[in-house]
């Protein structure tokens, strides 16, 4: 079961690299609505890595090399204004999806005191997977209803995360 964490872990890491880089490039690059979106998406990329980054030091973890990670992360961002945006949808869902599945293990593997750690991250997942489908549903307005939610709450206490987490998801419903 470590073995499996220590990946798990790493994996976590490099996901919000590569979400980072990748909703930056599309913000660099997309004009309008999309710009705002795509840096809404950016600034949750970066709350949650902060976290993950806070949690590898606090556990004495060394932390893995993210180059590749944000390499791939740019490219796929650059996309974002040039393929057509259900396109880009589908994409995010398609890249959430394995990640997700890896934030719900650690969050079930975990250990009762950082249990609150891990269920913020499979909230940041499936608040970005729920803007992809809102999106996708032709429900521009409230996609971002999800993602601004976890990013209102970053001010709070880290101990509040579970509360804020079933807050958040009940307005999503």
């Amino acid at each position: 079961m470590y073995l499996k964490l220590s990946k798990d872990l790493i994996v976590t890491l490099q996901s919000e690299a590569y979400g980072e880089a990748s909703f930056r490039s599309a913000y660099y690059v997309s004009t309008g609505v999309k710009k705002r979106k795509a840096k809404a998406l950016w600034q949750l990329e970066i709350q949650t890595k902060s976290r993950v980054l806070d949690y590898f030091e606090y556990n004495q973890l060394p932390i893995p090399d993210l180059k590749m990670a944000a390499i791939k992360g740019s490219f796929l961002g650059l996309i974002f204004p040039i393929f057509p945006w259900r396109l880009v949808m589908k994409i995010i869902l398609k890249e959430t999806e394995m990640f997700l599945d890896v934030f719900q293990r650690l969050e079930a593997q975990a250990p009762k005191q950082d249990k609150p750690f891990f269920k913020y991250l499979v909230d940041h997942e499936i608040a970005i997977r729920r803007f992809a489908e809102l999106e996708l549903e032709n429900s521009p307005e409230q996609a971002l209803q999800a993602v601004t939610c976890l990013l209102s709450h970053n001010e709070g206490d880290r101990s509040e995360e579970r509360r804020v987490g079933k807050e958040c998801r009940s307005r999503w419903s």
